[in-house]
């Protein structure tokens, strides 16, 4: 049936194909998400599929986003990862009680953080140039901070790390970050 632009039921017919062209391409967009982040984990065995997805839900550039997009955003989500452990570290510096072998790994902690809030820039800097390689290390070197963290807490038995959490998200995202990039390389 051809629809006559002057009948009635012509601009109902003109918004409901709207709202349906809508539907499906907010659902196709939104399915690249949980693609990148299934190839992300299938690459890379580092990646928690479910953790990808949430961070990338997170961040409300993500649903509209392509592959390269996803990978700022992922440098994105690093930077506010590590600039709020350094805060976090600052604020468990603050507090009298901590012992002063704790104190040392939380000073340690802190400025391999501050490190990696340096190199996550750089590696955004990188980025936008299109120098993977580039990224790739500076990324990398953040991963690293997370471990290197983490390590100077289990150096002491029975010593356990306030910041474990931080420290599992910024590898995370990190092997995230690191994944994507490498898919556009």
């Amino acid at each position: 049936m051809i629809m006559n632009p002057k009948s009635s039921s012509f601009p109902f017919m003109i918004i409901i194909s709207m709202i349906i062209l809508n539907i499906s391409t907010t659902i196709v967009v939104a399915n690249f998400v949980e693609k990148t982040c299934k190839k992300c984990e299938k690459n890379n065995p580092n990646v928690d599929y479910e953790f990808c997805v949430s961070s990338f839900r997170s961040h409300p550039g993500s649903d509209s986003a392509d592959l390269r997009k996803l990978g700022a955003i992922s440098l994105h989500l690093i930077g506010k990862n590590v600039s709020n452990s350094v805060e976090y570290v600052e604020d468990l510096l603050h507090k009298k009680e901590v012992d002063p072998y704790k104190r040392a790994r939380l000073n340690d902690c802190l400025e391999v953080y501050c490190e990696a809030v340096v190199s996550v820039e750089e590696g955004k800097k990188a980025y936008k140039e299109g120098r993977y390689d580039d990224v790739n290390i500076k990324v990398s070197s953040v991963m690293d901070a997370g471990r290197v963290c983490e390590d100077g807490f289990r150096e002491k038995e029975g010593l356990s790390s306030p910041l474990t959490r931080w420290n599992n998200d910024t590898f995370n995202l990190t092997a995230i970050a690191l994944s994507i990039i490498n898919m556009l390389s």
